[in-house]
């Protein structure tokens, strides 16, 4: 099937999984403090997919099949099967061992762009955390960031330009048309359900590149997080075992190529 197939998945950039973001400003949040939950990632129990930077498909793929998503082709971990599940989050808390994207960690700070190629820090004003009184870490110290706030903000900085890099890597493997569309589809109860289409790493046109543009991906490192990808895609076992475990016990996997 052709690239240009349309693609269903959507992500809302940066913002994705953010409530209320605000920019982070001393006259509006000076008093604010920001308590650890005990449930910090309450809102990934309902998202299926969770966007991932290149640097993490090494410890990503030993948990999740990992697709890119959308006419941007986002990287984004599978943690369920449909939206509104997520089979490794349950109270808030992603079960012991099981590696947390980068994405969800940076929460409740992120970054948005002012759109002159500049950041501004800002916060998920609705993230439970946020207090005014009483135990937590101050986001403003004797006039200016703490050092919690300057952490966080290190954290931000750091992730965007390794999402910058992510970008990189995905506009390689478009230019050289290496990704195609496929799909999964399942039967349940004796019904059929497609997955929706994702992009795909084609094994075929892979191995079509030529000698020299090999050269390239493997220098660049980006052959690694290619097969880190590719290997990913079994993972999609572990999420039907998953579900027959919660109830679905007459699911049967059938993958085709779109």
């Amino acid at each position: 099937m052709s690239q240009q197939t349309p693609n269903p998945i959507s992500l809302s950039g940066t913002q994705f999984l953010y409530g209320e973001p605000e920019v982070l400003n001393i006259d509006v949040h000076g008093a604010l403090r920001y308590r650890a939950d005990s449930s910090p990632y309450v809102k990934a129990e309902d998202v299926h997919l969770v966007p991932l930077l290149v640097g993490e498909f090494a410890q990503a793929m030993m948990h999740y099949p990992i697709i890119f998503a959308g006419e941007e082709k986002t990287p984004v971990a599978v943690m369920g099967l449909s939206e509104g599940q997520n089979f490794f989050v349950k109270n808030g808390q992603f079960e012991e061992g099981a590696y947390v994207p980068t994405y969800l960690r940076r929460h409740p700070f992120t970054l948005a762009s002012t759109g002159n190629g500049k950041f501004v820090v800002c916060i998920d004003r609705a993230a439970a955390g946020f207090v005014t009184e009483g135990e937590g870490e101050a986001l403003f110290e004797n006039g200016e960031a703490s050092e919690f706030t300057k952490h966080a903000t290190a954290f931000l900085t750091e992730f965007e330009s390794e999402a910058a890099r992510t970008r990189a890597f995905v506009d390689a493997l478009s230019a050289t048309g290496m990704f195609d569309v496929t799909n999964t589809a399942f039967l349940v109860k004796g019904r059929q359900e497609l997955a929706p289409e994702y992009f795909a790493v084609a094994e075929e046109r892979l191995g079509a590149l030529g000698d020299s543009q090999l050269a390239r991906l493997v220098r660049s490192g980006a052959m690694a997080a290619i097969d880190a990808h590719r290997l990913s895609l079994q993972r999609w076992n572990v999420l039907l075992a998953r579900r027959i475990q919660i109830g679905d016990k007459n699911v049967v996997r059938e993958r085709r190529a779109a």
